[in-house]
């Protein structure tokens, strides 16, 4: 009963919002016709370009191949370990398809509060352009099923206030084609065992940024491979090594010496100095009391995923209004028609 009045009720805020048609996949009340699909694509099959399709949670992918620009709006990560951000705390269940983009018909598409585990996010067509990859959590499995694989030439690719998961594994994997302006915003790259890759490039040709990045190996092993040209900007690491000649480091953080001397760069700083190191898996990455990360960016920002101006969203709370709370005084079953309920929404703007 609280789980359909909770999903009932956010589907009329959302349907609020500005987009165009609006679409739904794993909504646990009854269907609407023209609005409610069983799986993502068959949503995707009955969108035109610029409708918005929303995975609720525990919805899942499953095997979809994506040729329409869309905004495709999923309920964020970690929604058990920080608390009041969302009520209904399953997230997103991707593991058991993938999402293959396959056409430049696709180019401007964005993807908010959603999760990629192994393979399930596939870059194949030619000309493709202008994504944008907000709040999102990528998880791989080897280097053969990255959390995101792009196997064709691209351009322009927008990863912002995300989460990448490296254990034995790579997060990130760019084949032998060429990826230009990849850029890397608020991210945070972050590892628990060995043998780990936040990045994987494999042409020379390639380009692209990474601002105000963590990023973070508990046992020292994450690795990045970056041949081309990249800029590193307020970020803080203690990667075990990153492969690339072609990268340039401005008022960088490290633990010893993995970013160069000199240009704002900071090396041997304390990782427990700069962190909290509490709470949830991206919350510790707060910034700690007298951290030497604040004020250390360019123009005096602070450094890591919760400075400049798109500071990193805790547990990838998308950019639309959520209930965060839902009780009722009554309690149990209902006995009678009229129940009384108490919420509580925000608009995460």
């Amino acid at each position: 009963m609280k789980k359909l009045l909770l999903l009932g009720v956010a589907a009329t805020i959302f349907s609020s919002l500005s987009f165009a048609a609006i679409r739904r996949v794993g909504f646990f009340g009854p269907a609407v016709a023209g609005v409610d699909y069983p799986n993502f694509q068959a949503a995707h099959d009955a969108s035109a370009a610029g409708d918005t399709i929303m995975m609720h949670p525990g919805s899942s992918f499953g095997s979809t191949f994506m040729t329409k620009k869309l905004v495709v709006i999923g309920p964020g990560y970690f929604l058990s370990q920080n608390a009041a951000l969302q009520a209904n705390t399953l997230g997103m269940d991707s593991i058991s398809g993938y999402l293959e983009i396959t056409n430049a018909t696709a180019n401007g598409s964005s993807f908010i509060g959603c999760t990629f585990p192994a393979y399930a996010c596939v870059v194949s067509g030619t000309g493709i352009e202008n994504l944008s990859f907000l709040h999102c959590w990528f998880l791989g499995d080897n280097l053969q099923s990255p959390g995101i694989n792009i196997k064709a030439n691209v351009n322009n690719f927008l990863f912002q206030q995300c989460a990448f998961k490296g254990d034995g594994v790579v997060s990130v994997i760019v084949g032998n084609v060429v990826c230009t302006n990849m850029s890397f915003v608020n991210c945070l790259f972050y590892s628990q065992s060995g043998g780990d890759y936040g990045v994987y490039f494999n042409n020379v040709a390639n380009s692209g940024l990474f601002q105000n990045c963590v990023w973070a190996s508990a046992s020292g092993s994450l690795n990045f491979i970056m041949p081309g040209t990249f800029a590193v900007n307020n970020t803080i690491g203690n990667p075990n090594s990153i492969n690339g000649s072609g990268i340039t480091y401005q008022n960088c953080i490290c633990t010893g010496t993995q970013f160069p001397a000199g240009n704002g760069n900071k090396q041997n700083q304390v990782w427990e100095n700069i962190f909290t190191l509490t709470g949830s898996t991206d919350g510790q990455y707060s910034l700690k009391a007298g951290s030497p990360a604040i004020g250390a960016g360019i123009g005096g920002t602070n450094c890591g995923i919760f400075g400049s101006t798109t500071p990193y969203r805790l547990s990838g709370i998308p950019s639309v209004p959520t209930i965060y709370a839902l009780t009722s005084p009554q309690g149990g079953t209902p006995t009678v028609n009229t129940v009384q309920i108490n919420l509580g929404t925000r608009s995460n703007n």
